[in-house]
């Protein structure tokens, strides 16, 4: 979509009233009502199809900075789109089935924005997105997806219509060979459980070097390692132990990548990895992984180990959190910081501590923009999200006064850690309109969402 091709008045209008609605949510001394006087002129012209074409050239081909991108993006899809009419999203329809990938794909993702921001358009919209699916392209299932299973509420319909999309796309789309299958296919020897056969030769003296796991059964190799462990743990020497929690690291380590990658891939699809019968994450694998931590901890061992398997168990906490409860990712994302504080690495710590608050802080501060001091908020976390929220604030604070006071000694080089666990990424989450739906009521709105863009 070509710059040239827009209505440049209602173009400039918008922009001018973003850039006061960006300077205003900067804190600087602006006044609204030029602003919001060329919204409601906007809203109200009939003209709202140019808006459309402002919109995704915005979106997708402008070279607008960033924050008073979103910011646009949010002025037309909370104020504008509301006024839509059956023209205007006919319009915005033929342009999802138009033979332009690029401006049809942002088409359909502002096509499902509008159907989350308002809830008077939500039934249309899913109304369309059941009777087209089947003509999305690859990239358009995703988008739906996406939206269906991170955006919307999480109803029946919009639960069924998601499954549908997901079986089209495994159907279509998916690479099932980038997906480990544990199925009759493949060869007996890949699922042969070899843990015990290396335990009892670090029993007999033997070392256990160059070992190779089969990723098909990473799962049931950590289990029966587990069990094994405690089985020899009252009798086994120091060194025997320590060469059994090395290889049960190593497992650890190599499983939680292949899930961290797996899900990865499933949800750059727009799926979770459990959608997907060709490998299954069993959630107690995170049980074994805890039990073993706790062993090691009780026994004093080696605070490198600890990590590692900590970093695991996040890992793949974080690639099955549709599984989970939130303040179950929480806990072993503070165990995770706790472990790496505990090597000495302080700089991934805070990291790790800044992203846990983030993630935790409530809700309506953290879609607050300060604009409207008169609205009034309630905190409604659980009692555990605000403890994990306030255990990882007060850590937070501890090590960057001690960070900024002395130099602090480092126990154990961070390159000698497996890996470390991506912070968890907050989900997406906007409030539609559903009560006050007036002119102020959707600014209002529009700046506690600036904080939280789609």
């Amino acid at each position: 979509m070509k710059k040239e091709l827009l209505n440049n008045e209602i173009h400039q209008k918008i922009i001018s009233a973003a850039e006061l609605f960006l300077k205003r949510d900067q804190g600087k001394p602006v006044n609204l009502i030029d602003a919001v006087d060329w919204m409601t002129q906007i809203a109200g012209s009939g003209d709202l199809n140019r808006v459309t074409d402002i919109y995704l050239y915005e979106e997708g081909f402008s070279e607008t900075e960033k924050a008073l991108k979103d910011t646009i993006l949010h002025a037309i899809t909370s104020i504008v789109a509301f006024e839509y009419q059956a023209q205007n999203f006919a319009y915005l329809e033929n342009m999802i089935f138009a033979n332009n990938s690029r401006q049809s794909d942002r088409a359909l993702d502002y096509f499902l924005k509008i159907g989350r921001y308002h809830e008077k358009f939500k039934d249309s919209v899913l109304a369309f997105v059941e009777k087209n699916f089947d003509a999305f392209s690859e990239n358009q299932l995703n988008i739906s997806a996406f939206y269906l299973l991170k955006l919307y509420k999480k109803e029946k319909r919009v639960t069924d219509l998601f499954n549908k999309i997901r079986i089209l796309y495994d159907k279509k789309h998916l690479k099932k060979e980038n997906i480990p299958n544990a199925s009759k296919e493949v060869d007996e020897a890949s699922k042969e459980i070899k843990i015990g056969k290396v335990f009892s030769e670090i029993l007999k003296g033997h070392p256990a070097d160059n070992v190779v796991f089969s990723k098909y059964v990473f799962q049931e190799e950590f289990f029966e390692g587990v069990k094994l462990y405690k089985k020899h743990e009252p009798s086994a020497t120091e060194e025997q132990l320590d060469a059994f929690v090395n290889i049960l690291t190593i497992i650890a380590d190599e499983m939680a990548n292949l899930i961290h990658a797996l899900a990865k891939n499933a949800m750059d699809a727009g799926f979770h990895l459990s959608d997907f019968d060709h490998y299954k994450v069993n959630p107690a694998i995170r049980t074994q992984l805890q039990q073993l931590i706790d062993m090691l901890e009780a026994k004093r061992a080696k605070a490198k180990d600890i990590a590692n398997l900590c970093s695991a168990k996040a890992k793949i906490s974080n690639s099955i959190s549709n599984l989970l409860k939130k303040e179950e990712i929480g806990e072993d994302m503070l165990q995770l910081a706790k472990s790496f504080e505990n090597v000495g690495s302080h700089a991934v710590a805070i990291k790790l501590y800044k992203s846990i608050m983030n993630d935790f802080q409530s809700e309506s501060s953290r879609l607050s923009s300060g604009l409207f001091p008169e609205i009034s908020y309630i905190d409604s976390r659980p009692e555990r999200e605000i403890e994990i929220f306030e255990t990882a604030n007060a850590a937070h604070q501890k090590l960057t006064a001690q960070d900024s006071s002395e130099d602090t000694p480092r126990t154990a080089k961070e390159e000698d850690l497996v890996h470390d666990v991506e912070p968890s990424e907050e989900e997406f989450e906007n409030t539609p309109a559903k009560a006050d739906n007036s002119l102020f009521a959707r600014i209002k709105r529009l700046f506690r969402e600036l904080d939280n863009p789609f």
